[in-house]
């Protein structure tokens, strides 16, 4: 679990007041060099993947990224900042376009892929497909196609998540969500992975710099996020998505239904499709033997694109 480099940061401010937090990893590159945009999952800060950008940086990629708005160091829209909150995903997508000239403005003349966990993913395939953009092929870890809502019914929970938004309750923490808190999570019983050190990466970045923490989700991101969802299912969608994807889904996965991501990959038009069996949500940060298949599929699917299968 070593990397050199380092992120680099600016902020750069959205017309409606808030800012973003955009980054860059610091290492040599050529001007020809291909980009990699990183979009994390809900909660997250750009400082947990820097081993994946590490191991980015060192297959020949200049890597950007973003921290989504609520989250890290962008800017967050209650007065309680540990709220995880958004009114609508389309905010999140725009707030992509307005960054993305920024991020890739300076990054040479290689093509651009991008990779995303989770909330990301499912951000990002939605942007693909909807909007006009610079991306050759996209990488999907475990995005979030439909989530798990034990134990109520999925239905029932989108309709209790809409009625509290609409009793204007939709900043309140959902039930079960609360505050960040500094002392170490228990590892045991855990959904994101199996691996105790990586468990451990983002909570040790948050509990280092407390301003980039983030609780539990409200009511209203649970709406949006609900709605959001519904919209990408729609038939017509993922179809719209013109360019290869590799899709990247955990058996084990007890944060998102790894049957939303079987489906999926029937509906897009050119997608690989990998299965990890006893892999959990956080492909990304599982263990050595499971992360070792992650990373070399990547770099497989990426070759093809970016080196021209040399």
């Amino acid at each position: 679990m070593t990397q050199a480099g380092g992120w680099q940061h600016e902020k750069r401010n959205r017309p409606d007041g808030a800012f973003l937090r955009l980054s860059r990893w610091q290492t040599a590159s050529a001007d020809a060099a291909p980009t990699l945009l990183l979009l994390t999952g809900r909660s997250e800060c750009v400082e947990k993947y820097a081993e994946v950008a590490g191991d980015m940086a060192a297959q020949g990629f200049r890597v950007v990224a973003m921290d989504w708005r609520g989250q890290g160091g962008s800017a967050r829209p209650l007065a309680n900042p540990l709220k995880g909150h958004i009114d609508r995903f389309d905010t999140y997508l725009d707030d992509l376009d307005a960054s993305l000239p920024h991020l890739l403005g300076d990054t040479g003349t290689g093509p651009v892929l991008a990779l995303a966990h989770s909330m990301g993913g499912h951000l990002l395939l939605r942007y693909v497909a909807e909007r006009a953009h610079p991306f050759t092929a996209v990488m999907l870890s475990a995005p979030m196609l439909g989530i798990r809502t034990s134990p109520l019914p999925m239905p029932l929970a989108r309709l209790l998540a809409s009625t509290m938004v609409t009793l204007g309750r939709g900043g309140d923490y959902a039930p079960g969500q609360r505050d960040w808190y500094a002392a170490d999570p228990a590892f045991d019983g855990n959904p994101l992975t199996s691996d105790p050190v990586r468990f451990l990466v983002g909570h040790r970045c948050y509990a280092a710099q407390p301003d980039l923490a983030l609780g539990g989700a409200t009511w209203g991101w649970l709406d949006a996020a609900f709605r959001s969802m519904a919209h990408l299912r729609r038939p017509d969608m993922l179809g719209q998505v013109r360019i290869p994807v590799l899709l990247l889904s955990g058996l084990a996965d007890r944060i998102v239904q790894p049957d939303s991501h079987v489906q999926a990959a029937r509906l897009l038009p050119d997608c690989r499709f990998r299965q990890y069996p006893t892999a959990r949500h956080e492909l990304l940060m599982e263990s050595d033997a499971i992360r070792a298949e992650v990373m070399a599929e990547i770099a497989d699917f990426a070759r093809a694109f970016v080196f021209n299968a040399e």
